[in-house]
């Protein structure tokens, strides 16, 4: 069986066996989305990938496409991150540090990569659905505290 960076799997999540699959962080998935392969550990992508498995299983075959978002609750603080900010060349903030809720829009030229956000689960979950349609705004946009986020996602 192929490995790299973890088992290597088709679009469908099928390793060289088609009658073997492999999902969660051990699978080593093309993401077409991303321009690469990856590998993610997080209880979302395994979650994800069980449920593109168990539809292939089950008659509704479809290719995995997954939209990658992490947490972690640090005492009182929620991390969250919507998106991958791997490559990133700008970062943009909402909200405020010094009051621990705030957001990093994190930017490829003028292309929103992932959104980080400390406290401020309404940036994260504006992130999850803004890449679920294949949308961004723009570094201005995510900047200017009046810029009514929602309306991005009409």
């Amino acid at each position: 069986m192929p490995v790299a960076a973890g088992i290597i799997v088709d679009e469908y999540l099928a390793t060289a066996d088609p009658d073997i699959s492999a999902i969660g962080d051990c699978a080593l998935f093309a993401s077409p989305r991303f321009g690469g392969s990856l590998r993610l550990e997080s209880v979302q992508n395994a979650t994800d990938h069980a449920r593109c498995l168990a539809g292939r299983l089950t008659g509704d075959k479809k290719p995995y496409d997954g939209h990658p978002w992490f947490w972690s609750d640090q005492g009182d603080d929620k991390l969250q991150i919507a998106g991958l900010t791997t490559g990133y060349d700008r970062v943009v903030l909402r909200g405020s540090p010094a009051n621990k809720a705030f957001s990093a829009f994190c930017y490829k030229g003028d292309k929103l990569l992932g959104i980080e956000s400390i406290n401020r689960a309404g940036d994260h979950m504006f992130g999850r659905r803004l890449q679920a349609m294949g949308r961004s705004i723009t570094p201005e946009q995510a900047a200017d505290e009046s810029f009514d986020l929602k309306s991005a996602l009409a």
